[in-house]
Order: structure tokens, then C-alpha cells, then sequence
């Protein structure tokens, strides 16, 4: 009797394993911007071979992360300009009120779901509500930023469109934000929360119009203060900036 293949799924666990630990590293500075990335480092850093930190660096790069140049290999990218921060969030301004659109031809099964992603956004603004950014709260920042593109997420997987979903996959705005975030704080969680109740509200009175204008008027004040707060970083020293 053939044995069960179980090796690719404990690649794939191990791969994510490592992704996780290069995010940490990224996040808490261990690994600086332009810094180079040598796979075969990491892998003895990480006490893994070096097939899942390759594996990893090629997710990360999808998210922005970590850049790869030919014949340089794999560095850490810089944080987002203005201008890229902006066109991120004018991507999300396009696509997610279409998303909610699609959405809303399964509202009924949506509303109960969503309400649960919203509940899990609270507790974890809770949670970091006046925390200073250091390795110690890396973890609370990082289900913060999780749960807050929790939410959003899960109307990307009520459009049963799995283009919409792929690229949302593909939009690595939480992940910015969190990079962003670790450098001067969280300072808007408060204002995330009540805006994501202003679409789930919508959303449960099965208001197509009010929730597509609250989601808008959501990612909008998103871009704002993100380009708000990226430009005042440039007035402040990097050791206040990142809380250390």
C-alpha cells in the first residue's frame, strides 16, 4: 500500500514558517532598507535549507517587499514613496466598491461574515491602542494589520471572481501600512475601526450605494493619512520615528 505524500504540504507549512520569520525581520528592522539578501544567510539564520527562503523571497517580492535584480539577487526594498502610496490606494478606490458590488449578490451570507471580521478588527485596535512600535509589540501591530485587511478582504471573497481575488492578493497595502506603522505608530486605528462599521452598517441594511460611498470615503481618508504621515516622517529622526 503506497505511503500518503505528505511532503508538499510540509514544504508548504515550512515556506510559510520562513515568509513569516522574513516579515518579522523586515518589520522590527532587523533588516534594513537596500540591504542585500543573501538566501544561503538566511537559511542558516533561519536553520532551514535554503529551497523554502527562496520560495519566500519570491512571495515577498510580490508584495513589495524585497526587490530582485538580475545578476544582484534579492535586497530590501525602500519604503513606499508618496506617489507609490497613492497610486496603491487609488488601485483600492477602483476596485473594491466594484467588489462590494459583486458582493452583494450573496449580502445575506455576507453580512454575518463580515460582522465577524469587523469584530475581529476591534478587539485588535484594542490591543495596540497607545503601544509604542518595538519588537515586543510586533506581534500585536502585525494582527492589527492582518485583521484590518481581514475585513476587507472578505468581500473579495464574496465576489466568487477569482481575478478580484488574485489581485487583491496581489495588493500589498496592509503590508505597507504595517511597514509604515512600525516606523511612527498606529495613530488611526480608532478612525479604521469606525469607518469599516460605516461600510459593515451599509452592508447589513443591504444598502449597495451607502456602502460602495462608505468604503470610498474609507480608503480615501486611508490615502490621506497615509501621505500625511509619510511626509511628516521626513521631519523626524529615524530612532523617534521608529520608537527606540
Amino acid at each position: 500500500m503506497a505511503q500518503p505524500r505528505v511532503r508538499p504540504l510540509e514544504r508548504k507549512v515550512l515556506r510559510d514558517t520562513v515568509y513569516e520569520s522574513l516579515v518579522d525581520m523586515l518589520m522590527s528592522g532587523a533588516l534594513l532598507p537596500e540591504a542585500p539578501l543573501s538566501i544561503d544567510g538566511l537559511a542558516s539564520e533561519l536553520a532551514v535549507s535554503p529551497t523554502p527562503v527562496r520560495e519566500a523571497l519570491v512571495h515577498l517580492e510580490r508584495t513589495g517587499l524585497v526587490t530582485r535584480a538580475p545578476l544582484r539577487g534579492y535586497r530590501v526594498a525602500p519604503p513606499l514613496t508618496p506617489d507609490q502610496i497613492a497610486q496603491l490606494c487609488d488601485t483600492r478606490l477602483i476596485l473594491e466598491p466594484g467588489a462590494l458590488a459583486l458582493a452583494f449578490r450573496r449580502v445575506q451570507e455576507l453580512k454575518p461574515v463580515l460582522a465577524k471580521a469587523h469584530a475581529k478588527h476591534v478587539k485588535a485596535a484594542g490591543a495596540v491602542a497607545g503601544i509604542v512600535p518595538d519588537k515586543s509589540t510586533m506581534n500585536a501591530y502585525r494582527e492589527y494589520m492582518d485583521a484590518d485587511w481581514g475585513f476587507h478582504n472578505t468581500i473579495f471573497r464574496f465576489t466568487d471572481n477569482v481575478y478580484l481575488q488574485n489581485t487583491a492578493d496581489q495588493l500589498p497595502a496592509h503590508m505597507h501600512r504595517l511597514r509604515q506603522s512600525v516606523r511612527r505608530g498606529i495613530n488611526d486605528s480608532e478612525l479604521a475601526v469606525a469607518e469599516h462599521a460605516a461600510v459593515l452598517a451599509a452592508v447589513e441594511a443591504e444598502d449597495l450605494v451607502a456602502a460602495q460611498q462608505a468604503m470610498y470615503d474609507h480608503i480615501a481618508s486611508v490615502k490621506e493619512r497615509s501621505l500625511r504621515d509619510e511626509t511628516s516622517l521626513d521631519t523626524v529622526e529615524p530612532a523617534t520615528a521608529a520608537g527606540q
